[in-house]
């Protein structure tokens, strides 16, 4: 069944959907609020009568799971409310407590509470531990940088590589807008490098879109393997079997190199085309 549903997830770039707003609720349970499909891509309700009844008091015509956050405890209970609202529909949403957890306006295309940063020096701003329920680094001023923006997660983006630069990526997720959190950690430029959005998931049927002509080979492959299409590919994604980009580049090199240190495994390859369009494929690690 997860195999199924990362066989459909289309994930979207950030540059593409910055500017478009996105009302974005978490459940309190994710079996309670779930979307309703009408097929693999659209559903415009829930499976709970008592929030139907807000969705549609404000003619809501996009309810959507919305994967991939780095966090795994909400990675199942994120919702996208695509489009524009009156501030009382998120006050309507807030106030049906038993079902909604929190509410945020944010970018469609990634999380409302979540950041990806890349270390300066693997060895500096390393995780240490805990004060309270905020995350301590072997960095005092990143720390306080934390503890200035509650950040309860951070955790390697890709532990699993061996190759340095990779290593120093960190997802960061807070209870806090994290736009206001990476211009603290950009303005930190003596440990931070880069940070950026974590992109989001969304399911999509396919017959929304047309696969450019690819043919990956070998697959299963075991140390890396050539993708031949006639479309030129500008960006490289690769997701594992919980949903998580483990490698995310627009260098083929560096995929190859990234995906020699992968596991044995099945796992989804995204590639992102100059057309615009976007095509997923299954891939295995022998």
């Amino acid at each position: 069944m997860i195999m199924k549903k990362l066989l459909l997830i289309l994930l979207v770039s950030n540059f593409m959907f910055a500017q478009q707003p996105d009302i974005e609720i978490r459940l309190v349970n994710e079996n309670i609020g779930h979307p309703n499909y009408i097929n693999t891509s659209q559903a415009s309700n829930s499976n709970d009568a008592g929030l139907n009844a807000i969705l549609q008091a404000y003619n809501v015509t996009s309810y959507l799971n919305k994967y991939a956050h780095p966090y795994y405890p909400y990675m199942n209970r994120m919702i996208s409310v695509y489009g524009t609202y009156p501030p009382q529909f998120i006050a309507d949403l807030l106030a049906y407590s038993s079902v909604i957890e929190s509410v945020h306006i944010s970018d469609w295309g990634s999380f409302s509470d979540a950041v990806r940063l890349q270390l300066i020096d693997s060895n500096i701003g390393a995780p240490a531990g805990f004060n309270g329920n905020i995350v301590t680094t072997n960095d005092a001023d990143l720390s306080l940088i934390f503890q200035n923006f509650s950040v309860f997660y951070y955790a390697q983006t890709y532990p699993s590589s061996t190759v340095n630069n990779t290593l120093r990526y960190y997802d960061v997720v807070c209870n806090c807008d994290k736009n206001l959190l990476k211009i603290a950690l950009n303005n930190y430029t003596s440990v931070i490098e880069t940070t950026e959005n974590v992109t989001a998931g969304f399911l999509l049927s396919n017959h929304q879109f047309t696969k450019p002509k690819t043919i990956i080979s070998p697959n299963p492959f075991s140390y890396n393997f050539d993708i031949q299409t006639e479309q030129t590919i500008s960006d490289y994604s690769i997701i594992d079997i919980t949903g998580k980009t483990i490698v995310s580049t627009s260098s083929k090199s560096d995929l190859d190199n990234q995906s020699s240190q992968l596991s044995a495994g099945i796992y989804i390859l995204n590639l992102n085309f100059d057309s615009g369009q976007i095509a997923n494929y299954k891939l295995v690690k022998k």
